[in-house]
């Protein structure tokens, strides 16, 4: 079985990160040496590579969140700037995060935001200026 980010979810962020090291420094050693490439080393290196961005981004809404309710934020540049995307990236992402949220409430009944939470959210990310 090839290693594909869906089949490697169960794993650590350090056990990620841990592989993926090691799969990069084999596949850097090689090409520096003179030694063929191993395809299974590169697959694997990219796998494990998109599964670790995969996890460090997943919570990201949630710290924006998080903000947004302590009032640190001042405007969505500042938001933009942080995650390194445009301004209405950021709000629009976030925005569509919170649909998301709710949907997923609606779904199971427990994970999410509740509709108070989303309108909380949608009070303050509006407040915020440009």
């Amino acid at each position: 079985m090839s290693v594909t980010p869906h089949n490697i979810s169960q794993f650590s962020v350090d056990t990620l990160v841990e592989r993926w090291s090691t799969a990069r420094s084999r596949t850097f050693l090689a090409k520096h040496s003179g030694r063929q490439l191993d395809p299974r080393e590169l697959f694997a290196e990219l796998a494990y590579g998109v599964r670790i961005a995969q996890e460090v981004t997943a919570g990201r809404w949630c710290v924006v969140a998080d903000l947004l309710r302590c009032g640190a934020v001042d405007s969505w540049s500042q938001v933009a700037d942080a995650m390194g995307m445009a301004e209405t990236e950021a709000r629009d992402g976030f925005h569509a995060w919170i649909t998301a949220q709710l949907d997923l409430r609606r779904r199971t009944g427990t994970i999410g935001i509740t509709d108070a939470e989303a309108a909380e959210l949608q009070v303050l990310s509006e407040a915020v200026t440009w």
